[in-house]
């Protein structure tokens, strides 16, 4: 009876070993893939368990949009493709040890313009949002090799031709965050224009280069009052700064954040709205492509060719979008975005923007440009002429700021 019982025990557990041996415990669930058609693109959402390390990429012969993941589960089921996405079939599955790969099937050549990883919200989940668009041969072959993610690997061949299991992708090197060792994160707020330049001037003969100090101090005074930051200005008076010498400042003092401030001005006087603004090497639209521009031709107000100022600058530009940094900052500005939408503050239309911005080139900090409102409208400058409204602000980026950085935090110790 005892030896009976014993074989019935040692039965049982070589059954549970089996059953659990082939079972695969997953952190990380994508839950759902829904998309969103637009004139210009579509947007794909990710909805995500939690926050994770990806990498987004386009292939062709046959073309492909491909996302690695950390090792998942997926509970997405059946995906609603619309026509209009250019996905004939979507195919998952791991990739290498660590690392998993969902592969949507294309009917035409498409390049990823963003990627970046959205935080819960509410009722919201983590989601990994990626906007692409159709383009022509041409254009895919010139694009791609751009790889938009924080997840690095040796190679990105496609997923049937890795079946072996590999060892991990080595990950980037995450700036450490100060907050985690008892340190405080310095910010950099850098006030546009001063002294001989006095940037945009609007309705009243009223100077941007006034406006966004003002501004920033207040942005300064918020940071300050809640006991986790160190907080810095470029320019805290009326006094002119080379573009280069803004980054090099925030450079120097191993900034952990850049957040400059602008305020923008059209030949429209209607127009009015704060937008939030990243580095790209190709500008989202002609009216930010015009106002990099122009932001980018300030020293030659003082004389200076910013042409010739620091190669090493324009150079990184080029490879800026395979960074870490430049994710960080795109992730910041979404963030940002959704702040202001729910402090109430009124935004333009697709309110982050990128393009080519001199004063955000730091290879290593995560950097924005916010434009607070448009000299050229009167309601907008007589708003910005207002404290209560520039600390309404301040408190939408300080919260914008909150988030940014305890999502960094997070990712450090998970």
């Amino acid at each position: 009876m005892y030896s009976r019982t014993i074989l019935a025990f040692l039965t049982l557990a070589l059954i549970v070993c089996i059953l659990f041996s082939g079972a695969r415990v997953f952190a990380l669930s994508v839950d759902q893939v829904r998309f969103g058609i637009h004139p210009d693109k579509v947007r794909m959402v990710l909805e995500l368990s939690q926050v994770t390390d990806y990498r987004v990429f386009a292939l062709d012969n046959p073309y492909r949009l491909v996302v690695d993941l950390g090792d998942f589960e997926w509970r997405a089921g059946k995906v609603v493709k619309p026509t209009a996405s250019g996905i004939k079939d979507i195919r998952e599955g791991p990739l290498q040890k660590g690392i998993s790969r969902i592969v949507f099937d294309m009917d035409r050549p498409v390049s990823v313009m963003s990627a970046f990883i959205l935080p819960k919200q509410e009722e919201k989940p983590d989601r990994l949002v990626i906007d692409y668009q159709s383009v022509s041969g041409e254009d895919f072959a010139r694009n791609k090799d751009r790889i938009h993610g924080t997840l690095t690997a040796s190679d990105i061949s496609d997923l049937a031709s890795q079946t072996v299991p590999q060892e991990d992708a080595p990950r980037p090197k995450a700036k450490p965050v100060k907050e985690s060792s008892g340190e405080k994160p310095l910010i950099v707020i850098d006030p546009g224009h001063g002294g001989v330049d006095p940037g945009a001037v609007g309705v009243g003969n009223v100077y941007e280069k006034n406006v966004v100090l003002a501004l920033a101090k207040a942005l300064k005074k918020e940071l300050e009052s809640t006991g986790r930051y160190k907080v810095v200005l470029t320019r805290d008076k009326d006094v002119f700064i080379k573009l280069r010498d803004r980054v090099k400042f925030a450079r120097d003092r191993e900034a952990d954040l850049f957040v400059s401030i602008h305020a923008d001005t059209i030949h429209k006087d209607d127009v009015q709205g704060s937008s939030v603004y990243t580095l790209s090497k190709e500008a989202s639209d002609k009216q930010t492509e015009a106002l990099a521009e122009k932001e980018n031709k300030a020293d030659l107000i003082a004389g200076i060719d910013l042409s010739i100022e620091d190669e090493q600058v324009a150079n990184i530009l080029f490879d800026f979008a395979r960074t870490e940094t430049m994710n960080e900052s795109k992730f910041f500005a979404n963030t940002l975005v959704e702040k202001m939408q729910g402090n109430g503050l009124k935004l333009l239309p697709n309110p982050h923007r990128y393009a080519g911005f001199a004063v955000l080139k730091a290879p290593d900090i995560p950097s924005i440009l916010i434009e607070a409102g448009f000299m050229s409208n009167k309601k907008e400058v007589d708003r910005l002429s207002k404290p209560e409204h520039r600390k309404k602000i301040a408190r939408s980026i300080r919260l914008g700021i909150d988030a940014f950085f305890e999502h960094l935090h997070a990712n450090e110790k998970s």
